[in-house]
């Protein structure tokens, strides 16, 4: 097993090869620093597969055109690996939420919990270049970042101040900056969802939202331009075309 660091805007970065792969990046001091490191891990800081990732990781930060990932290696459970492969698929700039992901993946046939999905997000081992800063909370809440909220908050800017706004979970009109630490709630300004409330589900009811859950304010939206029956008098139509 192979190491090396290197510094980053978000602070030093540790590396992992086994010598042609990548098997491990680290954010210094995040929880779960290292856990599928082995001990016995010398510093070799030639090796391709960390230039390349630095390379990455280089235009990554400078907001340039992505080159290819480098080769990945990951250890863990059947269920965690099934879990990174979905947040290898989510795209740059864009977000998902962890019900979502258990949705997609009793889709495929594995039983899963949010929650479930929460701890195998929390264990990726390949930060940053395995997105699991683009999971949120079902209201768009910046939770579980084992990288530290802050963290989540820099690289979930960094890729929206190139795509555009902060997407609404309920409409997905990019109409907002990433949350503050200090915002109680948000209302879409295109759909009206009040994106305050955590919960597990995106079936599950919202009290701010007149009891309706996210899928039902969707299928409001497609069909009405609004979340809620009862706001279709205040829907934008058309919809700017920034949006």
């Amino acid at each position: 097993m192979y190491v090396t660091k290197i510094p980053s805007p978000v602070g030093n970065l540790l590396l992992a090869s086994d010598g042609q792969t990548l098997t491990g990046l680290w954010l210094e001091g995040q929880k779960y620093f290292a856990a599928t490191l082995d001990g016995d891990a010398a510093e070799q800081p030639e090796l391709p597969v960390f230039r390349q990732t630095a390379e990455w990781l280089d235009a990554y930060f400078r907001k340039e055109p992505l080159p290819a990932l480098p080769l990945l290696s990951l250890r863990g459970s059947t269920f965690r690996q099934a879990v990174w492969k979905l947040l290898l698929e989510i795209p740059y700039g864009q977000t998902t939420t962890y019900g979502e992901l258990a949705r997609r993946l009793r889709e495929n046939g594995i039983p899963a919990a949010p929650q479930a999905v929460g701890g195998a997000v929390g264990h990726n081992p390949i930060s940053i270049l395995i997105p699991c800063h683009r999971v949120l909370g079902t209201d768009g809440s910046l939770t579980g970042y084992a990288g530290g909220v802050e963290t989540k908050r820099f690289l979930l800017e960094l890729e929206n101040s190139v795509n555009g706004g902060y997407p609404c979970p309920c409409c997905g009109c990019r109409t907002f900056p990433v949350p503050t630490a200090a915002a109680l709630a948000y209302i879409c300004p295109v759909c009206m969802w009040e994106n305050d409330l955590f919960t597990a589900s995106d079936d599950e009811p919202s009290d701010e939202n007149h009891g309706l859950t996210l899928n039902q304010g969707r299928e409001n939206f497609k069909t009405l331009g609004v979340c809620d029956s009862r706001l279709a008098r205040y829907a934008r139509k058309p919809l700017p075309e920034e949006l």
